[in-house]
């Protein structure tokens, strides 16, 4: 089997100094990816795990094709070795979420959202401060996180502007975030270079443009990711902000739908990965066939799983009024995962 040498490329370059690191990658993990690309050099552009990455190698492939890569080697030169192609990769609950968190982690709403929330009104310009709030306001709120408002979100999360654009759907593709980081960087940048380069503000207007580009970056990413797949699996990648009091958080969410086999029942699978204070990090994990529905919450602080625990009642009472059975229902502290959809836990906390 052939090895592959990734390289980052200038954007990811751009995003590791956001915090975008690739030390959960594990030796003998199992990855997919995606052929973006091909180069004069014989190269190809890769996206993998929602990066994307320059790779030497003279793998005769042409762009769309997709492969199963295994990681032999991490640290400052990061090494793939390419499998055999009709072995599914091996994923259990662990390599799946953190596969999910890496693919997501490339946008990062809250930062730029965090830093809108007092700054634009120091540069005296209104465009700014109208594209500032609008952003704003565009975030969910903590209290009020339906299952409506997270599919409001993702229609006007930038996932699908060029194709409203394409369906003639002008009206929604502007009103998306993708449409507004865009003019957030055009304005920001007028703006600079309307200053001396030593001015303070010119670095804050910079650290905008930075962000934003950023986050233009990251939904490309998403796109890819959300990419059919050859088998007819469908699926979407994308992160929201969420306003918690008078910050911004973010919300990474993902939605699968296998294909659906004769006289098999409809299914769904979902993921929502949130840090929010006083809680830590918690990754939701829920799958839906049928009527029947599973959830695991799967937290990094024990209390915030003890807490969760003492609600699940509550939630499959839920769950029956809506005319929805619990398949089964479990909050982990981390590294005590139960997988959805397999045999139900019963109402535990396991630590």
């Amino acid at each position: 089997m052939e090895e592959l040498q990734l390289t980052l490329t200038p954007a990811r370059v751009d995003q590791r100094n956001y915090g975008v690191q690739l030390s959960n990658w594990r030796v003998g993990q199992q990855l997919n990816a995606l052929v973006v690309d091909t180069r004069p050099n014989g190269g190809l552009l890769l996206s993998v795990a929602g990066k994307t990455f320059t790779v030497s190698s003279d793998l005769p492939v042409q762009p769309g094709t997709r492969m199963a890569l295994e990681v032999k080697q991490v640290g400052q030169d990061i090494v793939l070795q390419r499998v055999n192609d009709g072995a599914p990769p091996r994923a259990d609950a662990g390599s799946r979420a953190a596969q999910t968190t890496m693919e997501l982690s490339s946008a990062r709403p809250s930062a730029l959202l965090n830093q809108l929330s007092a700054q634009p009104a120091r540069f005296g310009s209104p465009e700014l401060q109208e594209i500032a709030r609008e952003l704003r306001g565009r975030a969910l709120k903590a209290e009020g996180l339906t299952p409506g408002a997270i599919q409001r979100g993702l229609r006007d999360s930038g996932l699908f502007t060029e194709a409203d654009l394409l369906a003639g759907r002008v009206g929604r593709a502007r009103q998306s975030g993708k449409t507004s980081l865009s003019q957030l960087q055009t304005v920001a940048l007028a703006l600079a270079d309307d200053l001396d380069d030593d001015v303070a503000e010119v670095r804050v207007l910079q650290q905008m443009v930075d962000r934003s580009a950023a986050l233009l970056n990251g939904i490309a990413q998403q796109q890819l990711a959300s990419l059919p797949q050859d088998d007819g699996l469908q699926r979407w990648v994308f992160t929201l902000p969420v306003q918690l009091n008078d910050s911004f958080n973010d919300v990474r969410v993902e939605f699968e739908r296998p294909p659906r086999q004769v006289e098999q029942e409809d299914s769904w699978r979902a993921s929502l990965t949130f840090d929010f204070p006083e809680m830590g990090s918690v990754t939701v994990r829920m799958q839906l066939k049928g009527s029947a529905v599973s959830v695991a919450f799967d937290c990094d602080n024990p209390a915030t799983a003890a807490r969760l625990n003492h609600n699940l009642v509550t939630l499959e009472g839920q769950l029956a009024a809506r005319n929805l059975s619990a398949a089964g229902l479990a909050a982990n502290a981390t590294g005590t995962r139960d997988e959805p959809g397999a045999a139900p836990t019963g109402l535990s906390v396991e630590a």
